[in-house]
């Protein structure tokens, strides 16, 4: 571990496999379901994390074939794991053997999934991931995971660790950069490789939406349990929001460039967010990363109730522009291609249509580099806001300071907790926490 975490840029660069951008492909299951002959084969999936993006996850894996059978389903809420035993039972009864004694709840929940099945869907906050998707590979399971996959760069090397693991094991692995998957993304992104808008000159991203819904405290109820219903509040649970959300831009801009960028330099604070309701993180983020070669992508995002929206990416070269609405423009401004095909299923649908085909065929599938080092991209823009410093790869890939706290429980005692009035420590450019 201490020697990645003094590896240059250049190793960082020089070790990146083909497999980090991603290819381009055109799936076969990407207007189609998978064949219901593929083979007798049934796979037990659980699920860790039963918020909407983990209900959705298992939702579509199960869509994907009638061979997908859900047996155990977990999370630290009894509430949230009853939530989707519900919905199971309404909409997938045939394909549901959860029962009462296989939903689990609390801290251990992933460890009492994963042992029960054969490929499994990690989407708690992602602080987790690093321990879960552990806890998976070394089990032997296939593994669907959410975005991020770490939300600090000790948490990034182990996802690494286990990701050459399971390509060790011939196990598969998707990410939730699902943008990847996207049909029209795909034939997007080999129009600009095959040069129709020039050399790339410029990148703008964003994500700018409103702020996360608050959940009130409860009596009785610990800080950990008040910080876990409201982790796109506090940045050790979410990464901050470009993790969070602006990851899928800056992802979508580190496949088309075929590279990560060098370093990043920006802002980001609390315009809006006060007090203990907003908990630490920052509400606004605005960085420029460089890349390799020299071309600057400019990220903004925000969460900010009653402004305006945006959400998307503009991409500038010496040709033309291309958008996130997967359009094309020469110089002049004139549109000379888009993609308009809205047969294609939706793209979180076609990637666990792929992992579950994946697992069934026996072929190999494993996205982590990619959605690791795109995550720590995102943890280098964050610490160039927090910390007002221009921060380099070189220099990421030594840090050894985690967010996490070290001991995972109802009653933990390294996490951040408010003072005497209501107002947790945030981290301030040129000050610190």
């Amino acid at each position: 571990m201490n020697n990645r975490n003094h590896a240059g840029r250049r190793d960082f660069i020089k070790k990146t496999s083909a497999a980090a951008f991603g290819s381009v492909f055109i799936h076969p299951l990407a207007s189609n379901m998978i064949s219901h002959d593929v083979s007798d084969k049934v796979i037990k999936v659980g699920l860790v994390g039963c918020g909407g993006r983990g209900a959705g996850a298992l939702f579509e894996a199960l869509t994907a074939s009638p061979q997908v059978r859900v047996v155990a389903i977990g999370d630290t809420f009894d509430d949230m794991a009853k939530g989707v035993y519900t919905l199971l039972k309404q909409n997938f009864n045939k394909q549901c053997d959860v029962s009462p004694e296989t939903c689990f709840v609390g801290f251990d929940a992933y460890q009492k999934v994963i042992a029960l099945c054969d490929a499994v869907i990690l989407a708690t906050p992602p602080p987790f991931r690093p321990q879960h998707f552990e806890a998976a590979i070394n089990a032997n399971k296939h593994v669907f995971m959410e975005k991020p996959v770490a939300v600090d760069v000790p948490g990034f090397h182990k996802v690494m660790e286990i990701g050459k693991l399971a390509d060790q094991k011939k196990l598969n692995v998707v990410v939730g950069l699902q943008f990847r998957y996207d049909i029209g993304n795909q034939k997007l992104v080999k129009k600009i490789e095959g040069g129709e808008i020039g050399d790339i000159t410029s990148i703008s991203t964003y994500y700018n939406v409103g702020a996360p819904k608050v959940i009130p405290p409860q009596p009785q109820q610990t800080e950990m349990e008040y910080q876990v219903r409201n982790w796109r509040y506090f940045t050790w649970l979410w990464g901050g929001q470009l993790a969070g959300q602006a990851i899928h831009q800056i992802d979508m801009m580190n496949w088309i460039m075929k590279d990560f960028p060098v370093k990043a330099l920006g802002n980001g604070g609390r315009l809006i967010y006060n007090g203990r309701d907003n908990g630490d993180a920052y509400d606004h983020f605005f960085i420029e990363y460089e890349y390799e070669n020299g071309v600057k992508m400019f990220s903004q995002s925000r969460n900010m109730n009653n402004c305006d929206d945006k959400m998307g990416w503009t991409m500038k070269g010496t040709k033309g522009m291309a958008n996130e609405r997967q359009e094309l423009f020469d110089l002049s401004g004139k549109n000379f291609w888009r993609y308009r095909d809205r047969g294609d299923l939706g793209a979180t649908q076609i990637e666990q249509n792929v992992f579950i085909e994946s697992i069934l065929n026996n072929t190999h599938i494993n996205n982590t580099e990619y959605g690791a080092k795109s995550s720590l991209t995102t943890i280098m823009g964050r610490m160039a806001a927090e910390t007002g410093k221009e921060i380099t790869m070189q220099e990421l890939l030594k840090s050894e300071e985690s967010i996490v706290p070290s001991d995972m429980s109802w009653n933990s005692k390294t996490i951040k907790f408010p003072d005497e009035n209501g107002n947790y420590p945030i981290s301030k450019p040129g000050i610190g926490n």
